[in-house]
């Protein structure tokens, strides 16, 4: 797939290279649907990164929601790629309205830049910011949303995410680090965001990633593909002995794609 690439998939190639990689390992039958809903999700939570304001941020996030309700409502969709494509997925799918408003409402967080008071809090924003998507996507694929651990792979996959995007959030002085968790073990903000973040940053990556659950058994194809990939980045966190600013975590895991391709298809 080169140049061939429709425009959301090459967004997603482009901008989220591993739900890329997943969604290859997919039916046929399937992919260009994912791909169009990924499109979308990149939309939506890149929006602090691309205003200027919270109030900005505000209104983008609130064009997409009546953008979506409009498609529901009338079956219209606004002269725009991605919304265009993703009203024949709704229609194609049968796509519940209310996985993607909780999915636009979750970024809003995005915008206030707040740390969660606590690990309960950093768990609520990977569920309400992942588990939703992932409920879209076994509706694309035929599957009940409710028949799996949706909210475990979801919030397994997003810790890894946060917690391997530790310096990439530093340098944009961002942190989604748990407050309390940051106090208890000497870890400052400022410090973070100067890319020094002393020795107490391990023990506090260890004690977030206790709530990670092992050894998940997910049927839905996309879901398992998505475990996987988490037990990769979290066998590699657990590698660098929970040091985020070590050299080797700046890295892809060695051999990634083959690793998440051989246990897709044997294990």
């Amino acid at each position: 797939m080169t140049s061939d690439l429709t425009y959301s998939a090459q967004i997603v190639r482009d901008n989220d290279p591993d739900r890329f990689l997943m969604v290859m390992l997919m039916p046929p039958e399937f992919r260009e649907d994912l791909l169009v809903l990924f499109a979308f999700y990149h939309e939506i939570a890149k929006t602090r990164e691309v205003v200027s304001e919270t109030t900005l941020g505000q209104i983008r996030l609130k064009w997409w929601q009546e953008a979506i309700k409009e498609i529901y409502d009338s079956g219209v969709a606004l002269e725009h790629e991605i919304l265009q494509a993703l009203a024949g997925v709704i229609d194609r799918r049968g796509l519940s309205y209310d996985y993607f408003e909780t999915l636009i409402f979750a970024r809003e967080f995005d915008l206030e830049d707040v740390l969660p008071g606590n690990l309960d809090g950093m768990v609520n924003y990977c569920d309400f910011t992942h588990a939703p998507l992932l409920k879209l996507v076994m509706q694309i694929m035929g599957d009940d949303p409710d028949a799996e651990q949706v909210q475990a792979v979801a919030v397994n996959y997003s810790l890894v995410g946060l917690l391997r995007g530790l310096v990439f959030y530093a340098q944009t002085r961002r942190c989604l680090l748990p407050e309390d968790l940051m106090a208890k073990h000497g870890v400052d903000k400022e410090d973070l965001y100067n890319l020094k973040p002393g020795e107490g940053l391990p023990a506090l990556v260890e004690e977030i990633l206790d709530v990670y659950e092992d050894g998940l058994k997910p049927q839905n194809q996309y879901l398992k593909a998505c475990h996987i990939l988490a037990q990769i980045y979290y066998r590699q966190i657990r590698r660098a002995q929970y040091d985020m600013f070590q050299r080797s975590m700046a890295l892809p895991p060695p051999f990634k794609a083959l690793r998440l391709a051989f246990s897709y298809k044997f294990l």
